[in-house]
């Protein structure tokens, strides 16, 4: 049966890692779909199909028998897994506790929380803000470059990011990412945000990767016009970036990077890396700057800090996190008790359990199969960016050569149908995210199945 919003005919599926047995979406859920697009808004209708009903490990369930490998990570969250039972416990264990929220009073899980983080941070980076989103991080970092400049000098509020950049949906953070469409709605948005050409290191041959001088001057051309329009480089406060772009997976250059941290010293400004979507072993370090050998002053984490519950923090040195008051930063469910549990439990699995190491390790096995992705489709996979378990496949369109949303979204829908679940990046990307507990052989499998669905859509 071929059902609305479905590729091609059913066909049942049955393997180690997944299960199809109905046309997606189940029959037996459009009605739950439709029910929550008449209360919800529109922003949030039409995501997926796919009703959750359990989700451990690498897989997820839905109610009726189908059975999916998660190459998303629910949004490059569930690092440590899905439900993983030392969270689990850790959560209830602080259910039991009787302690589910203290607001800013100092609590002993709190200070465990923070200990936690600051054990696998660089040594120099010795304060911890704990939030609940992302976005709410990068807030709050753009608010400590902000005040931190204009204590040198009046201003010096200026913030420096990156074309193609998201940081989150929030004003300074959308402000700050790098999607004009998306900041229409702010009519006339905050002052002093400025974006610049991010450089994508698979655009540059090796031997241009480390060379400091060629990215010094090419960091310098690129902040020419800003010059010319009257903003001098001591008039910034920040500069942020991903530590790889979410939609396209970009790395900046190794050297890039040491250029950048060479120019922020000597203009005082703050250097901050977004490590939302990077952090906790995703890249096969615990954190995705450590690739570029470099030291920020502020570090943005979110997302898989828990690998569960919302929470998310700035990490840095105490001289910047020290400069708000008493009363002047701070947030409702900063260091939520179950939240916290849950980080401590979740640093701990993923260090105990090897999974940084286990990134690292599926590297080599993702890059070989991807490559052989390209070489299969040579006019349709353009370039593969990718460290440890994150990985962009740009498709493109061989009319125009510029990336086919379209395809994208064609595939991203085929792979679902047929049993995996990645994020629609509407970048013309696939992108892959899988929990770092995933097999080799469930990453193989995914992978395998990611080759057959653009081959069944091209």
């Amino acid at each position: 049966m071929k059902q609305k919003g479905t590729i091609s005919e059913f066909v049942p599926i049955e393997t180690k890692y997944r299960r199809i047995i109905s046309a997606i979406p189940h029959p037996g859920s459009v009605e739950l779909i439709e029910q929550l697009k008449q209360i919800e808004p529109r922003s949030m209708s039409d995501f997926s199909p796919l009703v959750w009903d359990r989700a451990e490990g690498f897989q997820v369930w839905d109610g009726y028998g189908n059975k999916w490998l998660d190459f998303s990570s629910s949004v490059v969250l569930a690092n440590a897994g899905h439900s993983h039972p030392r969270i689990g416990q850790a959560i209830a264990d602080q259910l039991q506790a009787h302690l589910w929220h203290n607001y800013l009073n100092p609590s002993e899980v709190r200070l465990r929380t923070v200990r936690a983080i600051l054990e696998i941070t660089p040594p120099y980076l010795d304060k911890v803000f704990l939030l609940t989103t992302g976005a709410e991080a990068i807030e709050a970092a753009i608010k400590l470059s902000r005040i931190h400049g204009q204590q040198i000098t009046e201003g010096k509020f200026h913030i420096l990011s990156y074309q193609g950049a998201f940081h989150g949906r929030t004003m300074a953070a959308q402000a700050a990412g790098g999607f004009p469409e998306q900041q229409q709605w702010m009519g006339a948005g905050p002052p002093g945000f400025h974006h610049v050409l991010f450089p994508d290191s698979s655009d540059y041959p090796e031997q241009r990767q480390d060379d400091i001088a060629y990215w010094q001057q090419y960091l310098d051309e690129s902040l020419e016009p800003l010059r010319e329009a009257g903003i001098a480089d001591e008039m910034f406060a920040g500069v942020i970036s991903e530590t790889f772009q979410g939609p396209t997976v970009a790395f900046m250059p190794r050297g890039y990077a040491q250029a950048l941290r060479q120019w922020a010293s000597e203009h005082q400004v703050l250097l901050v890396f977004d490590e939302i979507q990077a952090g906790f072993g995703r890249t096969g370090k615990w954190f995705g700057f450590q690739h570029y050998g470099v030291a920020p002053d502020l570090v943005c984490l979110g997302k898989s800090i828990t690998s569960s519950l919302p929470m998310s923090a700035v990490v840095g040195r105490a001289e910047v996190l020290d400069l708000p008051g008493h009363g002047q930063m701070s947030s409702t469910h900063t260091g939520n008790p179950l939240c916290g549990a849950a980080a401590i439990a979740n640093i701990e699995a993923i260090r105990d359990e090897g999974m940084v190491e286990n990134a690292a390790e599926l590297e080599a096995v993702a890059r070989e199969r991807l490559v052989g992705l390209r070489d299969r489709f040579p006019a349709r996979v353009g370039t593969i960016n990718g460290k440890g378990l994150v990985w962009g496949v740009h498709l493109i369109d061989p009319d125009s050569a510029e990336l086919d949303i379209a395809l994208a979204d064609t595939v991203t829908i085929r792979c679902m149908e047929m049993g995996l679940i990645m994020l629609r990046t509407m970048r013309g990307t696939l992108k892959i995210a899988p929990p770092l507990c995933i097999t080799e052989a469930a990453l193989c499998e995914g992978l395998e199945l990611i080759e057959q669905a653009l081959g069944d859509c091209v």
